[in-house]
């Protein structure tokens, strides 16, 4: 019998991911940094910062941010092989149409992922980690695995979609939010992990995004006679962040006029052409069209998302059965071991589950709000901050106010700084300010999305101070989009 655990397949799969990872996200921070030298160097406001810039050229951050490629699109792919091997020796028998139709399937995902345009990196993923994994699964399995019994190949399988379904339960629009607060912020490990992921997410973020999905988009406009025509069109790309830059020789977007009509190119190639009256009328959803057109990462955005949703979960669920495999092993018998691990895994998933499921912040009467503010379980005091921003309601009508803005936990800072959002007080204005300078990245980024739908343009000066002061790319997004939601625009800066 084998006693190897078939992580260590999976665990190959990953390393082959980061090596292709981190090489397709610094390919890209390279390309982002030429950009945004260029932006810089015209005179507008960059996002990131000079001091993110830097990091751009190094490689650190490259092989970091590749993690996501790594623990998503990479989990996906592995353990999606490593099913379809198991399903063909155990369940079909090696059966050889059921393998034709398995590479038929991974042919249409190659083509998938290129349909749009090719796409060398993503490419490499689907046409290396597939055939190599299958192929050691399928070796793993020896004669006497092909015949054990059925029930016996199922049991390992079963906790994955019983954990599925149960966790399935708890989803709603607030699960995620839940999750963070109940099981990542609530402890040093899980903190960490939550700062790594809001320090590095943007690298790799970048290296896949539509032009919609980028702050940052660079244009030019040519052979436009009437000067009044070509400023009207100028004053519509800023108002949509694609910044003119005149003296580069590569941009996203570049519009030559054709007597009545526009022609919207993209690397040198024609991308459609419209009406010259029809952009200055909808000029927003020409550019959408112009995005979609160019977006040659939509499938494997798609494909990376989901790989994410799922196969991250499944990941999680693999390694905890290895480590509790070769703990049992060590006195159990290898078959005994590895049901065990499953039996475990099903028992600890589940618990969890009713971990936070207890956890998760309850429905809160209005006329319960004062009393659960001031509760010593900090899950109360954010239940009733959520219905204070659901309902928008006056925060700082409360007289537990001042307590929760000097709160040590960062979850109900972050629905504090949530609830000033709705806030029709001018006095909660400088709380928000002084939320910027959270050591938390989520409640800074609140409190930039609350001063954005707060519509008072005093907040514009202290933001772009903020900007250019900050060390991290995450809070700089939501700064920048806070300042579009005020109303400001770029400028070439002084």
């Amino acid at each position: 019998m084998n006693t190897h655990h078939p992580a260590g397949i999976l665990i190959l799969g990953l390393l082959l991911t980061q090596l292709l990872a981190a090489i397709q996200v610094y390919l890209s921070n390279i390309d982002l940094y030429s950009t945004l030298s260029a932006v810089k160097t015209a005179g507008y406001l960059t996002i990131p910062n000079a001091t993110v810039m830097k990091s751009l050229r190094e490689f650190r951050p490259a092989f970091l941010g590749g993690l996501f490629f790594t623990f998503s699109i990479g989990a996906g792919l592995s353990l999606g092989s490593m099913a379809a091997a198991w399903l063909w020796v155990s369940v079909f028998l090696r059966n050889k149409l059921v393998l034709y139709i398995f590479l038929a399937a991974w042919g249409g995902l190659l083509l998938s992922i290129n349909i749009d345009g090719f796409n060398s990196i993503p490419t490499l993923y689907f046409l290396f980690i597939p055939p190599v994994l299958f192929v050691l699964m399928v070796k793993r399995k020896s004669r006497e695995d092909i015949h054990t019994s059925r029930i016996r190949r199922w049991v390992h399988v079963l906790p994955i979609p019983l954990l599925a379904l149960l966790w399935f339960t708890q989803y709603d629009k607030e699960m995620f939010l839940d999750l963070r607060d109940n099981l990542l912020l609530s402890n040093l490990v899980g903190t960490k992990f939550s700062n790594f992921y809001y320090t590095y997410t943007l690298y790799p973020a970048e290296a896949f995004k539509s032009l919609d999905q980028k702050i940052i988009k660079t244009c030019k406009v040519k052979d436009v006679p009437n000067h009044s025509i070509q400023l009207k069109l100028e004053k519509r790309l800023i108002a949509n962040d694609y910044l003119l830059l005149a003296d580069a020789s590569q941009v996203d977007l570049s519009i030559i006029q054709n007597k009545g009509n526009l022609v919207f190119e993209a690397d040198g190639h024609r991308v459609f052409e419209v009406k010259q009256d029809q952009f200055l009328s909808d000029s927003r959803r020409v550019l959408q069209k112009f995005s979609r057109a160019t977006d040659r990462h939509a499938t494997f955005r798609h494909l990376t998302f989901l790989s994410l949703l799922i196969g991250f979960p499944v990941l999680i669920y693999m390694l905890a059965h290895a480590g509790l495999y070769y703990l049992f092993f060590l006195f159990l018998h290898p078959k005994t071991a590895a049901l065990t691990a499953s039996i475990m895994c099903l028992l600890i998933g589940t618990l969890v589950l009713f971990y936070f499921q207890a956890h998760r912040s309850s429905n809160i009467k209005i006329a319960n709000i004062p009393a659960s503010l001031i509760s010593e379980k900090w899950q109360t005091r954010v239940a009733a901050l959520k219905i204070i921003h659901q309902k928008r309601l006056e925060i700082a009508t409360y007289r537990a106010y001042p307590q929760v803005l000097k709160s040590r936990v960062p979850q109900e800072r972050y629905w504090f700084a949530r609830s000033l959002s709705v806030s029709r007080r001018p006095d909660t204005y400088n709380d928000l300010l002084f939320l910027l300078k959270d050591p938390n990245t989520n409640v800074r980024t609140m409190a930039y999305y609350s001063l954005g739908r707060r519509k008072n343009p005093q907040a514009i000066g202290p933001i772009l101070e903020s900007i250019e002061t900050a060390n991290d790319w995450y809070t700089q997004m939501y700064a920048y989009n806070a300042l579009r939601s005020l109303g400001w625009k770029q400028k070439k800066l002084p």
